[in-house]
């Protein structure tokens, strides 16, 4: 699958506001010097990258126009909304970043 790149603004439900995240996906294919050229392209406070993962359902890494950070919130909650549009995925997540394995969980959509 040949990586997109979402805009996305976390935390509303009406465009242009709430926190804008970049989110890559699938980003298994671009090297951490990619990474930060897409970040910096993008201009976003962050841009979140999913990578695949053998111990969780997804890996992200997360980079400021300038540098990789461990974690953002409104950039995770960005990169799982584009996950599970994509997927089609159920309510659940396991994650890893570099601040270690994380769940989400969305529980409006819940069984």
């Amino acid at each position: 699958m040949k990586p997109q790149v979402y805009h996305v603004d976390a935390f509303t439900s009406q465009p242009f506001r709430g926190n804008s995240a970049g989110v890559v996906f699938p980003a298994d294919n671009l090297s951490e010097a990619q990474m930060q050229l897409i970040a910096r392209e993008l201009g976003h406070s962050e841009t979140a990258f999913l990578l695949h993962s053998d111990d969780s359902d997804v890996r992200i890494r997360y980079f400021t126009p300038t540098v990789e950070v461990p974690i953002c919130g409104h950039a995770t909650v960005a990169a799982h909304y584009v996950r599970a549009k994509v997927l089609g995925l159920g309510n659940c997540t396991v994650w890893a970043n570099i601040a270690g394995r994380k769940t989400s969980c969305d529980y409006r959509k819940a069984k």
